[in-house]
């Protein structure tokens, strides 16, 4: 039950990181509440040959200010400014795996819901955080951490280059179609991708050699996202291709293919919209 729980939060947010975002003035916000239905389907892991569907109702929500945004990139909050530089604080969410739904995995250890949070750098090129339209180049840094929700472990960072360009194509009174394309060049510290990746001589076996990774290039990802806002429904969807090829972890023998796609969508009903 946690679990579905969390999950479709993650939907939510994952579905709203393509999402429009209406102009925002100063010390003002806006906040919307909805239900609906997502569907996703998911690699267990990245490299994993096996991936996971998920069909759930959950609630929508979303809000945003001039100091923080719960639907753009997961979670942002935005620290500073000057000028076309900006800094935010954002976070992300990595699903659990049980091992024994996992051919590559199993006998091995339970991947936990991994949580990261840093900053990230990002200069606009375009627009600004809150505008219509916007593109800018960002640095992040993420902290991670694993739970099963009985301990934390800290397993490393992750970190790199960003690219995010979000254009409105249609308008029309108060709805809106746009599109969002994220590009993402990713390392990681030898920590992270061995939570992931490593491993043991215990868990070694004929078909799983043992191996450890050092830090550096995790592969890369693009995704684009389509979104269609009015003030009683919101219809959005995304695709998301990551290559993993010549990675830090592609030799570990968790790693089955060097590449997955990832897609989702969803539709939702608002029965509260405020702005204040």
């Amino acid at each position: 039950m946690i679990k579905r729980c969390i999950i479709s939060l993650l939907f939510i947010l994952a579905l709203n990181a393509y999402a429009a975002e209406d102009s925002v003035e100063k010390g003002t916000a806006k906040m919307e509440f909805g239900a609906g239905l997502f569907y996703a389907d998911i690699p267990h892991y990245l490299g994993s040959d096996e991936s996971e569907q998920y069909l759930l109702p959950v609630p929508y929500f979303r809000y945003q200010s001039d100091k923080m945004a719960i639907d753009r990139n997961n979670f942002t909050g935005f620290l500073w400014q000057q000028e076309n530089l900006h800094l935010d604080l954002s976070a992300n969410v990595g699903l659990a795996v049980d091992s024994e739904d996992n051919k590559a995995r199993e006998g091995m250890d339970d991947l936990d819901w991994v949580f990261e949070l840093g900053p990230s750098l990002n200069y606009y090129l375009i627009g600004e955080p809150n505008a219509k339209q916007h593109l800018y180049l960002s640095l992040f840094a993420r902290k991670a951490i694993a739970t099963d929700f009985s301990g934390i472990d800290d397993i490393g960072w992750r970190y790199g280059p960003s690219v995010y360009y979000r254009v409105p194509i249609i308008e029309k009174a108060d709805s809106q179609f746009s599109l969002a394309f994220r590009g993402n060049i990713n390392f990681a510290s030898d920590k992270y991708l061995d939570y992931y990746y490593g491993v043991s001589d215990l868990h070694s076996n004929e078909t799983r050699q043992a191996y450890s990774s050092r830090s550096g290039f995790s592969g890369a990802d693009v995704s684009i996202g389509v979104h269609f806002d009015t003030p009683k429904y919101w219809l959005g969807g995304f695709v998301k291709y990551h290559h993993l090829a010549n990675s830090q972890q592609d030799a570990s023998p968790l790693v089955k293919q060097d590449y997955n796609v990832s897609v989702g969508f969803g539709v939702a009903w608002k029965f509260y919209r405020r702005n204040f």
